[in-house]
């Protein structure tokens, strides 16, 4: 009877640091989800035969390896001109895209218009975070 309860005894120690252990694998420190702001400039370029926009839009997501979705929307206005309607799929990256938009006369009064969404999911898809950011110019030269 007393070698069954020295037993007993070894056997409650000696798994009391694998329950310990156990115990402290299982939290998990909490997931940061953030979009960064929208990033979208505009440069004016030209050489002998016209003139031109360089439009550039960077959009980001953090944690890395979890899903994202990007969508951009580049028009001119009044609405004849589509340059870019692109939305990705779920990627695990940022997104960068450079687009020309040709420069027009002052007398034309036109502006061209970017929109820029992003989000970024959990395993679940659930959105965690998102950001959007509308911005128009003109496109007249300088």
């Amino acid at each position: 009877m007393r070698a069954f309860r020295v037993l007993a005894a070894f056997a409650a120690t000696a798994l009391l640091p694998v329950v310990a252990s156990a115990g402290a694998a299982t939290a998990t420190p909490a997931v940061s989800y953030r979009c960064s702001p929208i990033s979208i400039s505009y440069v004016f370029d030209n050489d002998q035969s016209g003139g031109w926009w360089v439009v550039t839009t960077s959009m980001n997501c953090a944690p890395a390896g979890y899903f994202k979705r990007y969508s951009l929307d580049i028009y001119d206005r009044p609405l004849t001109r589509q340059f870019v309607m692109e939305t990705t799929g779920y990627v695990t990256g940022s997104y960068s895209k450079t687009t020309i938009i040709p420069a027009t006369a002052m007398s034309q009064k036109r502006s061209a218009c970017v929109s820029a969404h992003s989000e970024v999911y959990n395993f679940k898809q659930d959105v965690k975070d998102e950001q959007t950011r509308n911005t128009c110019f003109k496109t007249a030269i300088p």
